[in-house]
């Protein structure tokens, strides 16, 4: 057997497979150590990035909530202003109604300094109180009277008592020393009444 036979059954009697070498250093390939690295670095800026928009829409929110907020500030300033002005006309309106039974007062007044007389000035009274209590009913004004009836905690004041023998009279109002006033569901003043009570025994 020639050498040159014998070369190529050498070359046939070796293994028909590849190895490929994985070492870094041979054909250029990433550690694990920098496959590491990279991951990392991606991670880090996708957290950046929600970070940032996160930040975004916080600022957007804030600044909604801000102009909100002074929205509903000049709100309130013009509901307030609009109600000061709505009171400030219902007190002109209850003044344009006092200021005459003032004038008729003063007329009174004036009228029994120089007369000297006290049956005029008192009848001159009695027309300016039933001028008043007009003005009062046409308001809405209501005269609470309680005499005759069983006393009301609710809209009455037990100025004095009186002892009765009857218990169907007691607790009862025997008189009213004091007229109230009710404006709609309103107490402005309580009557002030004098009760009866059963004697003790």
């Amino acid at each position: 057997m020639n050498d040159s036979n014998h070369e190529n059954e050498i070359q046939d009697e070796q293994p028909k497979f590849a190895v490929n070498d994985k070492r870094h250093w041979v054909e250029g390939n990433e550690t694990d150590e920098e496959s590491d690295i990279n991951t990392q670095t991606t991670f880090v800026e996708k957290l950046k990035q929600e970070a940032e928009e996160k930040d975004k829409r916080l600022r957007e929110y804030i600044a909604a909530y801000k102009e909100k907020n002074s929205q509903n500030d000049e709100f309130r300033q013009r509901l307030q202003k609009e109600n000061e002005s709505r009171l400030d006309q219902a007190k002109a309106n209850l003044f344009e109604k006092l200021v005459p039974i003032l004038d008729n007062l003063v007329r009174a007044s004036g009228a029994g300094k120089t007369n000297r007389d006290f049956d005029s000035l008192h009848t001159g009274v009695e027309m300016i109180i039933k001028q008043f209590h007009q003005q009062l009913q046409d308001s809405g004004v209501e005269i609470i009277k309680a005499q005759g009836r069983a006393f009301d905690p609710k809209t009455d004041e037990a100025f004095m008592t009186e002892e009765t023998d009857d218990p169907a009279k007691d607790n009862q109002v025997v008189e009213d020393l004091e007229v109230g006033y009710r404006f709609k569901d309103k107490l402005i003043k309580p009557v002030k009444v004098k009760v009866a009570k059963l004697k003790s025994t």
